[in-house]
């Protein structure tokens, strides 16, 4: 069996604050830099900046962790 390669990859983007298990991604980069990217709480009109690391073997991979991460996410409710 051939496992591919995993890497770490930073996922941006809003979380709407009437749904939080909604996310929109802006942006999917390779690093784990999540603690440096500025969240603010609701500085958005209707969303909260969201961001979070994710080891994946592709950018489309790590967002498609990050949608499963927002609709699991059991501290929004």
């Amino acid at each position: 069996m051939t496992t591919q390669l995993q890497r770490t990859y930073t996922v941006i983007g809003l979380r709407r604050d009437d749904d939080f298990t909604d996310l929109l991604i802006a942006r999917v980069q390779p690093g784990p830099d999540a603690d440096t990217v500025a969240v603010l709480r609701s500085s958005e009109d209707d969303f909260t900046r969201w961001s979070m690391d994710f080891d994946a073997p592709a950018p489309d991979a790590a967002a498609a962790l990050a949608y499963e991460y927002c609709r699991n996410d059991p501290s929004w409710e």
